[in-house]
């Protein structure tokens, strides 16, 4: 750890205890050598001005006096999503909000320096298969979502090509796997559905108030699908993972329900709940021979459809 993540642990360690700290412990926590952990308490004292104290038995704060480091603290996956929201206000300036999103992103750049990254442009965030929507789609839905206003939208669906014509009652925008989405109460269908903001074709505001959806009901109806897909549970998912052909599944997080079951030192039991296969069978496929999916049977049929279709594409 750097000297400022050294300065906040210390100022932690401090307010913690009602009893003084040795030297020898702030060593081991710190992991830093003794010399280091004098300079970092003389910098606290000297240049924050903290209240600490000394005696026989270590150091410790003067619980009368009232102390909090300035700056704001941020753990590793703080700083990621905050280098991760400096990127996505980036992709998304368009002439009307380049001055405000500059304004936001050198706030953001103030805060990484304080946490010791002074250039986050020497870290670099690739958005794979990236589907950007039309700017002024996205500006659309956001004022509509803050107005909590109808939309009227023109909408190419993807399976069957054809463009209707939709009133929606926005209820929240997602960023899910570098493409943007709005969760609607849609007026024509009489439920809620999702909408690719790329596949938004035209888009006007609509006067009417918009229909109100609670998120009790929104998160019920993403709750059991899998991936960007709604509605309730169909099926549970069992596929076995070669851990030593694709190790970094240990890390992988595929589902709010998910179970893992270690079968022994090379294989893994992942257990899934899901509503509509297509995003399913493209995640297990994107591992090759080191997935197997083991129930149920209606979904190992469909995956090997999918495999004998690519296959005739190689014939």
């Amino acid at each position: 750890m750097n000297k400022i993540e050294r300065i906040y642990l210390l100022d932690t360690l401090l307010k913690e205890r009602r009893t003084p700290i040795a030297i020898e412990q702030l060593v081991e926590r710190l992991e830093c050598s003794q010399a280091t952990v004098y300079r970092l308490i003389s910098t606290l004292r000297t240049e924050y001005n903290a209240p600490i104290k000394s005696n026989e038995h270590g150091v410790y704060y003067d619980q009368a006096a009232q102390f909090d480091l300035p700056g704001i603290r941020l753990n590793a996956e703080e700083t990621q999503g905050l280098l991760m929201a400096a990127q996505l206000l980036e992709d998304l300036q368009s002439e009307s909000l380049q001055k405000p999103m500059q304004r936001i992103l050198h706030n953001i750049d103030k805060v990484l320096h304080q946490k010791g990254i002074a250039n986050r442009r020497l870290i670099q965030i690739i958005p794979a298969l990236s589907r950007k929507p039309n700017p002024q789609v996205f500006q659309a839905v956001m004022n509509a979502l803050q107005a909590e206003k109808k939309l009227n939208i023109s909408y190419l669906t993807r399976s069957s090509q054809q463009i209707t014509q939709r009133l929606v009652s926005p209820q929240r925008l997602t960023s899910y796997k570098n493409a943007w989405y709005l969760d609607a109460w849609c007026h024509l269908r009489e439920g809620i559905r999702l909408f690719a903001l790329e596949q938004i074709q035209s888009i006007e505001p609509d006067i009417e108030r918009a229909k109100k959806v609670s998120n009790d009901a929104l998160r019920a109806h993403y709750a059991e699908s899998y991936g960007i897909f709604s509605g309730p549970m169909k099926s549970m998912a069992v596929i076995q993972i070669d851990k030593q052909l694709a190790p970094w599944t240990v890390f992988e997080h595929w589902h709010s329900k998910q179970s893992i079951e270690h079968l022994d030192d090379q294989h893994m039991l992942l257990s899934i709940p899901y509503n509509d296969e297509r995003e399913l069978i493209a995640d297990v496929m994107r591992l090759g021979a080191a997935a197997t999916i083991m129930q149920p049977a209606a979904l190992q049929q469909q995956f090997q459809q999918q495999l004998i279709h690519i296959l005739d594409n190689y014939r």
